[in-house]
């Protein structure tokens, strides 16, 4: 990703909204730091919503919105949709991530630092799934 003027949106998960009011997304894009390190100043934030529930129903919608009336350029999947504790596993981060990129979005996974941290313990473990182990040496894309 490059520094540079550029439309972003955060999609969360919706099963956790009622305990999280998405402070540490909003601090990390805010202070560029995570996922949103190379954005620079003039990044904008243009969206932050949840998913709508599964599975992943409202995504399409408030992305096409997003597109007509501001335009969007990359999608951050929250952590808390990829991390499995202690929030409930999504069975439809999958789905969700492709049906944006058939939008032509660009998608990064994750908003702070708390699922980074998790892939590790998965690494030590020996849990990690391929597109994880991507992740860990580098590449923030799906």
């Amino acid at each position: 990703m490059t520094k540079g003027k550029k439309k972003v949106a955060i999609v969360r998960c919706a099963r956790t909204e009622e305990a999280c009011p998405g402070a540490s997304c909003l601090t990390a894009f805010s202070g560029r730091i995570h996922t949103f390190k190379d954005y620079g100043d003039d990044a904008e934030l243009v969206g932050f919503f949840s998913c709508g529930g599964c599975p992943g129903r409202r995504i399409f919608r408030l992305i096409k919105n997003l597109e007509k009336h501001s335009g969007i350029d990359v999608v951050h999947i929250s952590s808390c949709m990829l991390k499995e504790t202690p929030f409930p596993k999504c069975l439809h981060k999958e789905d969700i991530i492709d049906s944006i990129k058939n939008l032509g979005v660009e998608v990064v996974l994750g908003s702070d630092g708390k699922w980074l941290r998790e892939l590790k313990v998965k690494q030590e473990k020996g849990h990690l799934k391929d597109y994880e182990e991507e992740l860990l040496r580098g590449s923030d894309h799906w």
